[in-house]
C-alpha cells in the first residue's frame, strides 16, 4: 500500500458517514453504502442460473465464495452467497464496495482446459487495499477508540456494528487501539 493509504481510508470513513448523516463513529452497514452508490446487491439465487450451475456454486464448495462484484454497460452489481450472513456478509460485500470506491479494475475471468475451468487474475495490492478500506468502513479508528474507552464489551461492538470477532480483535489489534487505551489508564 502507498505511503498515507491507511489515514486516507479513515479519512474517506468519516467522509462517506458525514455524506450520509451518520456521525464518524456510527455503524455503517454495506447495504447502507450499496444502496447510496446505487448499486444493487443480488443474491445468486436471482440470477436464473440453470441448476447445475446454481448447485456448483451453492452446494459443492459453499465456502469458496461469499461475493464478486460484476461490471457490464458501465455499472456494477454484486452477487453474493445466500447462505452467508452476519460478519462475513458485512465484510465481503464491503470489500466489494471497497474495490469499486478505490476504482479497481475488475480481475479477469477466462476458462481453460476441455472442461471449461473458470480461472481469474488476482491483484495481490488491489485486495489488500480493498481488505483495510472494508475493515475502515465498518470499524473506523475513531469509533474502536470511543467504544474502548467507554468500556464496551466486543461482542456488544460487534453485534451494533454487524462484524465478526475476527475482523473486531484484528481491528484492534493493527489499528493499536488496546495499547493506546492501555497507556491511557496507566498515565493517569
Amino acid at each position: 500500500m502507498e505511503r498515507g493509504f491507511k489515514t486516507r481510508c479513515e479519512a474517506m470513513s468519516r467522509s462517506i458517514r458525514a455524506e450520509l448523516g451518520l456521525k464518524g463513529t456510527d455503524p455503517l452497514r454495506p447495504d447502507q453504502l450499496a444502496a447510496y452508490l446505487d448499486i444493487p446487491i443480488w443474491p445468486v439465487t436471482e440470477l436464473g442460473l440453470a441448476g447445475a450451475d446454481l448447485n456448483q456454486l451453492l452446494e459443492i464448495d459453499p465456502d469458496s465464495w461469499s461475493a464478486i462484484t460484476i461490471s457490464a454497460a458501465g455499472r456494477e452489481a454484486i452477487i453474493v452467497h445466500p447462505g452467508h450472513r452476519g460478519g462475513r456478509y458485512s465484510s465481503d460485500v464491503m470489500h466489494e464496495l471497497a474495490h469499486i470506491l478505490l476504482g479497481h479494475q475488475p480481475g479477469i475471468m477466462f476458462f481453460a482446459g476441455e472442461a471449461g475451468q473458470a480461472l481469474r487474475g488476482y491483484n495481490q495490492s488491489a485486495e489488500a487495499e480493498a481488505d483495510w478500506l472494508a475493515a475502515t468502513l465498518l470499524l473506523p479508528r475513531d469509533a474502536l477508540m470511543r467504544l474502548r474507552s467507554m468500556g464496551k464489551p466486543t461482542t456488544e461492538t460487534c453485534a451494533a456494528y454487524g462484524v465478526s470477532e475476527q475482523l473486531m480483535n484484528y481491528r484492534l489489534r493493527i489499528t493499536g487501539v488496546d495499547r493506546q487505551i492501555t497507556r491511557r489508564k496507566r498515565a493517569g
